[in-house]
C-alpha cells in the first residue's frame, strides 16, 4: 500500500505514472473539476517532454470555484466561456482494471500549454493533436483566438500558423521545424515516396518530392527490435533503387547538436538541385528532452 495523497491509500498494482496517480485522486477531486495542462495532454498518450513535472497533477475548475489545493497538486481556474469538460477511458493493462477520468477539451488543454511549453514542442503537440484527430485545425485556430488576454496567447496565434497533420511523432515534428528555421525548405511529412515508374514505395517521415531527398528517424524502438531493424535497411534500400537520397536522423541530431546533421541535408538538398540562399545552414539550438 501507498499514499500518494493525504488521506488516500492504494495498492501499487502497476508503475506510479499519471495514470495511475490520476485514478488514485479521482474521488478527491472537487465536483465539476477535470484533469488538465500536462497530466491530461499524458492521458491522451500525447508527446509531453520530460521537462514537464511528471509526477505533479494538474486540475482545472471554472471561474467561481476553489481549484484544488495540496501536495502533488497544481490546482487552476479556467474561465468559464472557455470551459470545456470530456471524460477519457483509460485502461491500466499491469493493475487490470479500467476507470474513466475527466479531462478538459484537447483544445482547451493545448492552450494552457502555451505557457509551459517551448515554441516547437507547442506547434508538435498541435501536430499530434490533428494527426490524431483529437481537433482539427480550424479548431485549435479558434481557440488560440479565444485565448486572448491569457499567457501564452501570442505564442499559440505563432504556433497555429506552423501546425500541419502528418508527423507521427514529436522529433518528425521538430526536426521539421528546425530545419526550416535553419534555411531550408519546407518538407513534406509521412508522405507516400514513388519510385521510377510511379510505384508506390513507402511512406517516409519528411522528404522534398522535388529533389528526391528524404530523412527516416530512428528513435531506439527502431535499434531494439529486430524485426524494425531489418525492415529499415530493405526500405533504405528500396528508397536507394528509387534513386531517391535518404538520410537518417537519430536523438542527438534533435536534442544534442542539430547544426551537423541540418549540414548534411542542407549539403544533400543541394546536391539535388535546390538552390539555397546563402553559403550554409543558420545555427540552431538543441531541442529540450
Amino acid at each position: 500500500m501507498t499514499a500518494p495523497f493525504h488521506g488516500i491509500r492504494q495498492a501499487v498494482g502497476g508503475t506510479v505514472d499519471s495514470a495511475w496517480m490520476s485514478w488514485a485522486y479521482r474521488e478527491r477531486m472537487p465536483a465539476g473539476s477535470a484533469f488538465s495542462h500536462g497530466t491530461a495532454a499524458r492521458l491522451r498518450g500525447l508527446p509531453v517532454p520530460l521537462y514537464l513535472p511528471a509526477l505533479t497533477l494538474d486540475i482545472s475548475i471554472p471561474h467561481g470555484h476553489r481549484p484544488p489545493e495540496g501536495a502533488g497538486i497544481s490546482g487552476h481556474e479556467v474561465a468559464s466561456r472557455l470551459w470545456q469538460r470530456e471524460e477519457i477511458v483509460h485502461r491500466d493493462f499491469a493493475a487490470d482494471v479500467m476507470f474513466a477520468l475527466p479531462i478538459v477539451s484537447a483544445a482547451l488543454m493545448w492552450c494552457q500549454l502555451a505557457d509551459s511549453l517551448d515554441f516547437d514542442d507547442l506547434v508538435a503537440l498541435g501536430h499530434a493533436l490533428v494527426t490524431g484527430k483529437f481537433v482539427t485545425l480550424d479548431q485549435l485556430g479558434q481557440a488560440a483566438i479565444q485565448w486572448a488576454g491569457h499567457r501564452g496567447a501570442k505564442k499559440l496565434r505563432r504556433a497555429v500558423d506552423e501546425v500541419r497533420p502528418g508527423p507521427l511523432s514529436r522529433p518528425e515534428s521538430l526536426i521539421r521545424l528546425q530545419a526550416m528555421r535553419a534555411g531550408l525548405p519546407e518538407p513534406r511529412l509521412n508522405h507516400t515516396v514513388r519510385g521510377l515508374s510511379g510505384e508506390d514505395l513507402a511512406m517516409t517521415d519528411l522528404c522534398w518530392p522535388e529533389f528526391r531527398t528524404l530523412v527516416e528517424y530512428e528513435g531506439d524502438y527502431h535499434r531494439s527490435s529486430r524485426a524494425k531493424f531489418r525492415s529499415d535497411i530493405t526500405r533504405l534500400e528500396r528508397f536507394a533503387d528509387g534513386e531517391w537520397d535518404g538520410l537518417r536522423a537519430h536523438a542527438d541530431d534533435v536534442f544534442r547538436d542539430p547544426n551537423p546533421f541540418l549540414a548534411r541535408l542542407w549539403r544533400r538538398l543541394a546536391q539535388r538541385g535546390w538552390h539555397p540562399q546563402g553559403a550554409g545552414p543558420l545555427w540552431i539550438p538543441p531541442a529540450r528532452r
